[in-house]
Protein backbone atom coordinates (compact mmCIF):
# COMPACT_ATOMS: atom_id res chain seq x y z
CA UNK A 1 0.00 0.00 0.00
CA UNK A 2 1.50 3.22 -0.80
CA UNK A 3 1.14 6.11 1.58
CA UNK A 4 0.64 9.81 0.15
CA UNK A 5 3.47 12.16 1.33
CA UNK A 6 0.48 14.25 3.62
CA UNK A 7 0.38 10.40 5.37
CA UNK A 8 3.82 10.45 5.63
CA UNK A 9 3.57 13.54 7.80
CA UNK A 10 0.84 13.14 9.89
CA UNK A 11 2.30 9.29 10.96
CA UNK A 12 5.67 11.76 11.83
CA UNK A 13 4.21 13.55 13.70
CA UNK A 14 1.90 11.32 15.39
CA UNK A 15 5.06 9.20 16.34
CA UNK A 16 6.82 12.34 17.95
CA UNK A 17 4.02 13.08 19.97
CA UNK A 18 4.47 9.20 21.45
CA UNK A 19 7.76 9.84 22.08
CA UNK A 20 7.22 13.36 23.96
CA UNK A 21 4.09 11.47 25.69
CA UNK A 22 6.52 8.68 27.37
CA UNK A 23 9.23 11.11 27.86
CA UNK A 24 7.20 13.51 30.23
CA UNK A 25 4.57 11.40 31.19
CA UNK A 26 6.00 7.62 32.19
CA UNK A 27 8.12 7.77 35.13
CA UNK A 28 10.00 4.34 34.46
CA UNK A 29 10.83 6.21 30.72
CA UNK A 30 11.61 9.24 32.39
CA UNK A 31 14.33 7.28 35.31
CA UNK A 32 15.84 5.26 32.56
CA UNK A 33 16.47 8.82 30.92
CA UNK A 34 17.74 10.45 34.50
CA UNK A 35 19.87 7.15 35.32
CA UNK A 36 21.78 7.84 32.08
CA UNK A 37 22.15 11.42 32.74
CA UNK A 38 23.93 10.13 36.36
CA UNK A 39 25.95 7.40 34.96
CA UNK A 40 27.40 10.29 32.54
CA UNK A 41 27.74 13.10 35.08
CA UNK A 42 30.45 13.33 37.66
CA UNK A 43 29.00 15.71 39.98
CA UNK A 44 26.34 13.60 41.44
CA UNK A 45 29.40 10.84 42.65
CA UNK A 46 30.05 13.94 45.28
CA UNK A 47 27.06 15.49 45.18
CA UNK A 48 24.36 12.93 45.95
CA UNK A 49 22.02 15.16 48.42
CA UNK A 50 21.84 17.99 45.48
CA UNK A 51 20.80 15.04 42.82
CA UNK A 52 18.21 14.10 45.26
CA UNK A 53 16.76 17.89 45.17
CA UNK A 54 17.38 18.28 41.11
CA UNK A 55 16.41 14.84 39.95
CA UNK A 56 12.58 16.30 40.94
CA UNK A 57 12.91 19.52 39.42
CA UNK A 58 11.22 20.84 36.51
CA UNK A 59 15.12 21.71 34.78
CA UNK A 60 16.15 18.05 35.04
CA UNK A 61 13.15 16.50 33.13
CA UNK A 62 13.88 18.79 30.20
CA UNK A 63 17.87 17.42 30.40
CA UNK A 64 19.13 20.49 32.92
CA UNK A 65 21.70 19.28 34.99
CA UNK A 66 24.81 21.06 37.11
CA UNK A 67 27.00 22.28 34.34
CA UNK A 68 24.10 23.65 32.20
CA UNK A 69 24.38 26.31 35.33
CA UNK A 70 27.61 25.44 37.03
CA UNK A 71 30.10 24.76 34.39
CA UNK A 72 32.66 22.52 34.37
CA UNK A 73 33.15 19.68 32.73
CA UNK A 74 30.31 16.68 34.47
CA UNK A 75 32.69 13.39 32.03
CA UNK A 76 35.64 14.02 34.33
CA UNK A 77 36.16 12.05 37.12
CA UNK A 78 38.51 14.16 38.48
CA UNK A 79 37.64 16.80 40.53
CA UNK A 80 40.67 19.05 39.22
CA UNK A 81 40.04 18.33 35.86
CA UNK A 82 36.16 18.85 35.88
CA UNK A 83 36.88 22.09 37.41
CA UNK A 84 39.89 23.61 35.08
CA UNK A 85 40.48 26.60 33.44
CA UNK A 86 38.33 26.24 30.10
CA UNK A 87 35.57 24.10 31.45
CA UNK A 88 33.54 27.40 32.72
CA UNK A 89 33.00 26.40 35.64
CA UNK A 90 31.57 28.46 38.34
CA UNK A 91 31.00 26.64 41.27
CA UNK A 92 28.78 28.80 43.68
CA UNK A 93 27.71 31.79 41.08
CA UNK A 94 27.07 35.20 43.13
CA UNK A 95 23.34 37.21 42.83
CA UNK A 96 24.80 38.87 39.40
CA UNK A 97 25.75 35.47 38.08
CA UNK A 98 22.63 34.10 39.20
CA UNK A 99 20.28 36.50 37.21
CA UNK A 100 22.63 36.61 34.14
CA UNK A 101 22.76 32.45 34.11
CA UNK A 102 19.09 32.03 34.46
CA UNK A 103 18.90 34.83 32.20
CA UNK A 104 21.01 32.72 29.79
CA UNK A 105 18.06 30.41 28.60
CA UNK A 106 15.08 32.17 29.99
CA UNK A 107 15.35 35.40 27.83
CA UNK A 108 16.08 32.83 24.41
CA UNK A 109 13.14 33.13 22.36
CA UNK A 110 14.35 29.80 20.63
CA UNK A 111 14.50 27.86 24.15
CA UNK A 112 11.25 29.26 25.73
CA UNK A 113 9.41 29.03 22.82
CA UNK A 114 8.48 25.35 23.09
CA UNK A 115 7.12 26.16 26.55
CA UNK A 116 5.42 28.98 25.91
CA UNK A 117 7.12 31.15 28.71
CA UNK A 118 7.85 34.52 28.92
CA UNK A 119 11.10 35.77 27.63
CA UNK A 120 11.24 39.37 29.26
CA UNK A 121 11.30 38.68 32.66
CA UNK A 122 15.17 39.62 33.17
CA UNK A 123 14.93 42.74 31.18
CA UNK A 124 11.69 43.53 33.53
CA UNK A 125 13.70 42.71 36.57
CA UNK A 126 16.27 44.81 35.77
CA UNK A 127 13.77 48.30 35.94
CA UNK A 128 12.58 46.36 39.57
CA UNK A 129 14.11 47.95 42.93
CA UNK A 130 15.48 44.12 43.46
CA UNK A 131 17.12 44.65 39.88
CA UNK A 132 18.26 48.27 40.11
CA UNK A 133 19.92 47.25 43.34
CA UNK A 134 21.46 44.50 42.18
CA UNK A 135 22.53 45.81 39.12
CA UNK A 136 23.43 48.95 39.66
CA UNK A 137 24.07 49.62 43.10
CA UNK A 138 26.16 45.92 43.58
CA UNK A 139 23.90 45.22 46.35
CA UNK A 140 23.98 41.20 47.41
CA UNK A 141 20.96 41.78 49.35
CA UNK A 142 18.26 41.67 47.17
CA UNK A 143 16.05 39.17 46.03
CA UNK A 144 17.26 37.18 42.83
CA UNK A 145 15.89 34.01 40.45
CA UNK A 146 16.85 31.34 43.23
CA UNK A 147 15.21 33.40 46.17
CA UNK A 148 11.59 33.35 45.11
CA UNK A 149 11.87 29.82 42.78
CA UNK A 150 14.75 28.21 44.69
CA UNK A 151 17.67 26.66 43.32
CA UNK A 152 17.94 23.03 42.70
CA UNK A 153 14.66 21.68 43.29
CA UNK A 154 12.72 24.22 41.27
CA UNK A 155 9.27 22.93 40.21
CA UNK A 156 6.32 24.16 38.03
CA UNK A 157 4.58 27.22 39.12
CA UNK A 158 1.33 25.55 39.04
CA UNK A 159 2.34 22.72 41.69
CA UNK A 160 1.20 23.56 45.17
CA UNK A 161 4.73 23.01 46.07
CA UNK A 162 6.29 26.19 44.53
CA UNK A 163 7.71 29.09 46.29
CA UNK A 164 6.04 31.25 43.97
CA UNK A 165 2.08 29.07 43.43
CA UNK A 166 -0.12 32.09 44.40
CA UNK A 167 -1.12 30.69 47.85
CA UNK A 168 3.02 30.45 48.82
CA UNK A 169 3.92 33.79 47.71
CA UNK A 170 3.15 35.39 50.78
CA UNK A 171 5.10 33.41 52.57
CA UNK A 172 7.82 33.37 50.01
CA UNK A 173 8.29 37.28 50.26
CA UNK A 174 8.43 37.44 53.83
CA UNK A 175 11.66 35.31 53.98
CA UNK A 176 13.30 38.70 53.24
CA UNK A 177 10.65 41.13 54.31
CA UNK A 178 10.17 39.70 57.38
CA UNK A 179 13.75 39.58 58.08
CA UNK A 180 14.72 42.32 60.74
CA UNK A 181 18.33 42.05 59.94
CA UNK A 182 17.76 41.91 55.70
CA UNK A 183 15.03 45.02 56.09
CA UNK A 184 17.09 46.95 58.64
CA UNK A 185 19.14 49.04 56.48
CA UNK A 186 16.54 49.47 53.91
CA UNK A 187 13.99 50.92 56.72
CA UNK A 188 11.40 48.51 55.98
CA UNK A 189 8.79 47.13 58.13
CA UNK A 190 9.23 43.58 59.09
CA UNK A 191 5.25 43.06 59.71
CA UNK A 192 3.55 43.09 56.72
CA UNK A 193 2.51 39.73 56.34
CA UNK A 194 1.07 39.59 59.57
CA UNK A 195 -0.75 42.84 58.75
CA UNK A 196 -1.89 41.28 55.51
CA UNK A 197 -3.08 37.93 57.06
CA UNK A 198 -5.77 40.16 58.96
CA UNK A 199 -7.20 41.95 55.59
CA UNK A 200 -9.68 40.78 53.54
CA UNK A 201 -7.81 40.15 50.62
CA UNK A 202 -5.51 37.43 53.72
CA UNK A 203 -8.41 35.63 54.70
CA UNK A 204 -9.80 35.42 51.66
CA UNK A 205 -6.37 33.77 50.47
CA UNK A 206 -5.44 32.03 53.62
CA UNK A 207 -8.80 30.86 55.11
CA UNK A 208 -10.80 30.32 51.49
CA UNK A 209 -8.36 29.71 49.31
CA UNK A 210 -9.41 32.13 47.04
CA UNK A 211 -6.46 32.19 44.26
CA UNK A 212 -7.89 35.10 42.88
CA UNK A 213 -7.81 37.20 45.27
CA UNK A 214 -4.62 40.14 45.23
CA UNK A 215 -1.33 38.98 47.01
CA UNK A 216 2.35 40.70 46.71
CA UNK A 217 2.95 39.87 43.19
CA UNK A 218 -0.61 40.87 42.23
CA UNK A 219 0.16 44.46 43.52
CA UNK A 220 3.71 44.86 43.27
CA UNK A 221 4.72 42.50 40.94
CA UNK A 222 6.63 39.50 40.15
CA UNK A 223 9.83 40.31 37.91
CA UNK A 224 9.20 43.94 37.64
CA UNK A 225 8.48 44.61 41.03
CA UNK A 226 8.38 47.93 42.20
CA UNK A 227 6.23 49.39 44.72
CA UNK A 228 3.06 51.61 43.83
CA UNK A 229 3.77 55.14 44.71
CA UNK A 230 1.20 58.09 45.01
CA UNK A 231 -0.65 57.35 41.96
CA UNK A 232 0.25 53.82 40.62
CA UNK A 233 -1.85 52.51 44.01
CA UNK A 234 -4.51 53.35 41.94
CA UNK A 235 -3.81 51.58 38.83
CA UNK A 236 -3.01 48.67 40.80
CA UNK A 237 -6.28 48.54 42.56
CA UNK A 238 -8.25 49.00 39.44
CA UNK A 239 -7.37 46.34 37.52
CA UNK A 240 -9.50 43.60 40.19
CA UNK A 241 -11.64 47.01 41.37
CA UNK A 242 -12.58 48.37 37.65
CA UNK A 243 -15.88 50.07 38.88
CA UNK A 244 -14.65 51.63 41.61
CA UNK A 245 -11.78 52.95 39.97
CA UNK A 246 -14.83 54.57 36.84
CA UNK A 247 -16.58 56.24 39.87
CA UNK A 248 -13.40 57.53 41.35
CA UNK A 249 -12.81 59.02 38.59
CA UNK A 250 -15.44 61.21 39.09
CA UNK A 251 -15.08 62.63 42.37
CA UNK A 252 -13.46 65.76 43.90
CA UNK A 253 -10.55 63.61 45.08
CA UNK A 254 -9.31 62.92 41.60
CA UNK A 255 -8.23 65.77 41.05
CA UNK A 256 -6.16 65.83 44.34
CA UNK A 257 -4.78 62.60 43.67
CA UNK A 258 -3.57 63.36 39.87
CA UNK A 259 -2.06 66.30 42.22
CA UNK A 260 -0.40 64.00 44.37
CA UNK A 261 -2.05 65.05 47.59
CA UNK A 262 -4.42 61.86 47.89
CA UNK A 263 -3.76 58.01 47.04
CA UNK A 264 -7.51 56.86 45.52
CA UNK A 265 -7.20 53.89 47.46
CA UNK A 266 -4.52 54.06 50.12
CA UNK A 267 -5.89 56.70 51.71
CA UNK A 268 -9.26 56.05 52.60
CA UNK A 269 -8.40 52.08 52.82
CA UNK A 270 -4.92 51.69 53.38
CA UNK A 271 -2.97 49.12 51.57
CA UNK A 272 -1.46 45.42 53.36
CA UNK A 273 -4.65 45.73 56.04
CA UNK A 274 -7.19 46.69 54.03
CA UNK A 275 -10.55 45.38 55.94
CA UNK A 276 -13.98 44.78 54.67
CA UNK A 277 -15.52 48.41 54.42
CA UNK A 278 -18.19 49.28 56.26
CA UNK A 279 -20.72 52.85 56.75
CA UNK A 280 -18.42 53.70 59.88
CA UNK A 281 -15.12 54.11 57.57
CA UNK A 282 -16.76 57.39 56.35
CA UNK A 283 -16.04 59.26 59.99
CA UNK A 284 -12.45 57.55 60.34
CA UNK A 285 -11.62 57.88 56.98
CA UNK A 286 -13.01 61.77 56.04
CA UNK A 287 -11.97 63.09 59.38
CA UNK A 288 -8.14 62.33 58.49
CA UNK A 289 -8.08 65.27 56.05
CA UNK A 290 -11.38 67.06 56.97
CA UNK A 291 -12.70 68.83 60.09
CA UNK A 292 -15.12 67.38 62.20
CA UNK A 293 -18.36 69.32 61.21
CA UNK A 294 -17.13 70.57 58.41
CA UNK A 295 -19.39 70.25 54.47
CA UNK A 296 -17.42 68.05 53.46
CA UNK A 297 -17.33 65.31 56.80
CA UNK A 298 -21.38 66.14 56.73
CA UNK A 299 -21.28 64.55 53.45
CA UNK A 300 -19.61 61.62 54.33
CA UNK A 301 -21.78 60.96 57.38
CA UNK A 302 -24.71 61.78 55.04
CA UNK A 303 -23.63 59.03 52.82
CA UNK A 304 -22.76 56.66 55.66
CA UNK A 305 -26.27 56.93 57.10
CA UNK A 306 -27.79 56.14 53.47
CA UNK A 307 -25.42 52.95 53.59
CA UNK A 308 -26.59 51.86 57.49
CA UNK A 309 -30.17 52.67 56.48
CA UNK A 310 -30.04 50.32 53.81
CA UNK A 311 -28.38 47.55 55.51
CA UNK A 312 -30.50 47.65 58.38
CA UNK A 313 -34.19 47.52 55.82
CA UNK A 314 -32.13 45.12 53.81
CA UNK A 315 -31.96 42.79 57.14
CA UNK A 316 -35.42 43.29 58.21
CA UNK A 317 -36.90 42.65 54.64
CA UNK A 318 -35.04 39.37 54.42
CA UNK A 319 -36.28 38.78 58.21
CA UNK A 320 -39.70 39.33 57.32
CA UNK A 321 -39.96 37.16 54.16
CA UNK A 322 -38.39 34.19 56.23
CA UNK A 323 -41.07 34.71 58.51
CA UNK A 324 -43.70 34.77 55.91
CA UNK A 325 -42.45 31.46 54.33
CA UNK A 326 -42.68 29.73 58.12
CA UNK A 327 -45.88 31.15 58.33
CA UNK A 328 -46.61 29.08 55.27
CA UNK A 329 -47.01 32.05 52.69
CA UNK A 330 -45.58 31.45 49.66
CA UNK A 331 -43.23 33.95 49.08
CA UNK A 332 -40.81 33.22 45.58
CA UNK A 333 -42.22 36.87 44.57
CA UNK A 334 -41.13 38.55 47.22
CA UNK A 335 -37.45 36.17 47.12
CA UNK A 336 -37.33 37.96 43.41
CA UNK A 337 -37.76 41.05 44.65
CA UNK A 338 -35.22 41.21 47.67
CA UNK A 339 -32.86 39.62 45.01
CA UNK A 340 -33.68 43.14 43.13
CA UNK A 341 -33.46 44.71 46.50
CA UNK A 342 -29.66 43.56 47.43
CA UNK A 343 -28.79 44.67 43.24
CA UNK A 344 -29.53 47.96 44.33
CA UNK A 345 -27.60 48.41 47.51
CA UNK A 346 -24.53 46.11 45.49
CA UNK A 347 -24.97 48.62 42.68
CA UNK A 348 -24.45 51.82 45.49
CA UNK A 349 -21.05 50.28 46.48
CA UNK A 350 -19.05 51.13 43.90
CA UNK A 351 -20.97 54.84 43.10
CA UNK A 352 -20.25 55.78 46.66
CA UNK A 353 -16.67 56.45 45.53
CA UNK A 354 -18.20 59.75 43.22
CA UNK A 355 -19.27 60.76 46.54
CA UNK A 356 -22.40 62.40 44.56
CA UNK A 357 -24.61 61.82 46.73
CA UNK A 358 -27.66 62.52 44.48
CA UNK A 359 -26.80 59.22 42.38
CA UNK A 360 -26.27 57.11 45.55
CA UNK A 361 -29.48 58.19 46.60
CA UNK A 362 -31.43 57.38 43.49
CA UNK A 363 -29.92 53.85 43.65
CA UNK A 364 -31.09 53.83 47.45
CA UNK A 365 -34.64 54.94 46.27
CA UNK A 366 -34.68 52.19 44.30
CA UNK A 367 -33.84 49.89 47.47
CA UNK A 368 -36.68 51.78 49.42
CA UNK A 369 -38.96 50.96 46.89
CA UNK A 370 -38.71 47.52 46.72
CA UNK A 371 -37.94 47.05 50.14
CA UNK A 372 -41.50 48.59 50.36
CA UNK A 373 -43.12 46.29 47.70
CA UNK A 374 -41.95 43.09 49.75
CA UNK A 375 -43.46 44.64 52.56
CA UNK A 376 -47.02 45.36 51.15
CA UNK A 377 -47.16 42.41 49.12
CA UNK A 378 -46.48 40.30 52.67
CA UNK A 379 -49.05 42.58 54.31
CA UNK A 380 -51.72 41.76 51.92
CA UNK A 381 -50.59 37.51 51.91
CA UNK A 382 -51.58 38.28 55.45
CA UNK A 383 -54.67 40.24 55.57
CA UNK A 384 -55.71 37.34 52.67
CA UNK A 385 -55.07 34.33 55.11
CA UNK A 386 -56.26 36.22 57.90
CA UNK A 387 -60.05 36.85 55.86
CA UNK A 388 -59.73 33.25 54.79
CA UNK A 389 -59.31 31.89 58.32
CA UNK A 390 -62.47 34.07 59.53
CA UNK A 391 -64.45 32.98 56.56
CA UNK A 392 -63.39 29.34 57.95
CA UNK A 393 -65.57 29.91 61.31
CA UNK A 394 -68.75 29.65 59.90
CA UNK A 395 -67.89 26.44 58.05
CA UNK A 396 -66.63 25.27 61.39
CA UNK A 397 -69.68 26.37 63.32
CA UNK A 398 -72.06 24.46 60.42
CA UNK A 399 -69.93 21.20 60.59
CA UNK A 400 -69.93 21.23 64.77
CA UNK A 401 -73.91 22.03 64.38
CA UNK A 402 -74.31 19.20 61.92
CA UNK A 403 -72.03 16.84 64.00
CA UNK A 404 -73.66 17.60 67.29
CA UNK A 405 -77.32 16.92 65.40
CA UNK A 406 -76.06 13.69 64.10
CA UNK A 407 -74.65 12.68 67.26
CA UNK A 408 -78.47 13.28 68.69
CA UNK A 409 -79.99 11.35 66.21
CA UNK A 410 -77.63 8.52 66.71
CA UNK A 411 -78.30 8.02 70.13
CA UNK A 412 -82.25 8.74 69.30
CA UNK A 413 -82.02 6.00 67.11
CA UNK A 414 -79.82 3.85 69.29
CA UNK A 415 -82.25 4.71 72.43
CA UNK A 416 -85.27 3.89 70.11
CA UNK A 417 -83.29 0.65 68.92
CA UNK A 418 -83.03 -0.60 72.59
CA UNK A 419 -86.45 -0.11 73.09
CA UNK A 420 -87.96 -2.28 70.45
CA UNK A 421 -85.32 -4.83 71.67
CA UNK A 422 -87.00 -5.01 74.73
CA UNK A 423 -90.53 -4.62 73.89
CA UNK A 424 -90.07 -8.17 71.82
CA UNK A 425 -88.18 -9.80 74.35
CA UNK A 426 -89.40 -8.77 77.76
CA UNK A 427 -87.96 -11.71 79.55
CA UNK A 428 -84.75 -11.69 77.61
Amino acid sequence: MKLSGKKIIYSIRYFQFLILFFCFTCPGFLGIVQADAVTENNCVQCHLDTWDELKVSVHARHGIYCNSCHGGDPAQKDKDLAKAAGTGYVGVPDKKQIADKCGTCHSDVGVMNFYGIRTDQLAQYKTSVHGKKLFQAGDEHVAVCSDCHGYHDIVDISETTSPVYPANIPNTCNSCHGSERIMAPYGLPTNILETYRESVHGKALFEKHDLSVAQCASCHGSHGAVPPGVREAGETCGKCHVNEKKYFLESVHAKHAEAKKFSECVSCHGNHGVQHATPELYKEACQRCHEPGSPEAQQGESISQLFHTAGQNLAASGALVKQASIEGIFVEEEMSTLEEAKTHIISMAPVQHTLLIDQIKELYGRFEKAAQEISASIYKKRQNLKWRKIALIPLWIFILIMAVTLHAKYKKLKHHHESEKKSKHPNG
